[in-house]
């Protein structure tokens, strides 16, 4: 009699755990994925022009990221130099890619740009100022601020004479402790970022 109960004692714990990774893994798989894209200055109701330079043929890129942004996750920072990429928080495209238009739509907006190229370009557009930007961080914390650090420069069309640049660092808190305000949050650092380079860009045209 003790036997048996032992045994039946037994299989009741273990289907209760079975039951248990199930509900675990079946609400895993449940839980929604949200995908984010970076807004533009228009989107985040930040319009406002620096100069009008219909002129001007702007050429964008390349913009490139660390090994660590090219993936589908949205990167948080947690300790130092420790990252934590969301599984349900993902970027709809490439970020590469979603920086670069974001700064395309934001510099045309700031200038007054109309012909903006993003490369590589077609050969038969040759962009007055070309604009580069090596992004070194774009992260943040939940519960604290969104950093953004890149090395942007100005050059010629070719890329062989630099006009303007240096190393900028930008940061900002977020609204709230959710990853649609850590998005928000980066979306306005690229806001500032481009509103730097449209600033020199306008000194450089006068």
């Amino acid at each position: 009699m003790i036997g048996y109960t032992s045994r039946k004692s037994g299989a009741g714990v273990l289907l209760f755990i079975v039951v248990l990774l199930l509900s675990v893994c079946l609400g895993f798989f449940l839980q929604k994925v949200a995908h984010y894209s970076l807004l533009n200055m228009e989107q985040l109701c930040e319009v406002q022009s620096v100069a009008s330079l219909p002129d001007v043929k702007l050429g964008i890129g390349p913009i490139t990221i660390p090994d660590s942004l090219k993936r589908s996750q949205v990167a948080t920072r947690q300790h130092g130099n420790q990252y934590e990429f969301s599984e349900f928080n993902r970027w709809a495209g490439v970020l590469e890619k979603d920086i670069t238009s974001v700064l395309g739509d934001n510099l045309g907006q700031l200038l007054g740009v109309e012909k903006i190229g993003f490369f590589p370009w077609m050969h038969h557009f040759k962009p007055t100022y070309r604009v580069i930007v090596d992004v070194l961080r774009l992260d943040g914390a939940i519960d604290g601020e969104a950093v953004f650090s890149v090395r942007w420069a100005i050059s010629d069309a070719d890329g062989k004479d630099f006009l303007a640049g240096k190393k900028s660092v930008y940061r900002q808190p977020l609204e709230d402790a959710s990853y649609a305000a850590l998005i928000k949050a980066e979306s306005q650092l690229v806001a500032e970022l481009s509103k730097e380079i449209a600033g020199e860009l306008a000194v450089l045209v006068k």
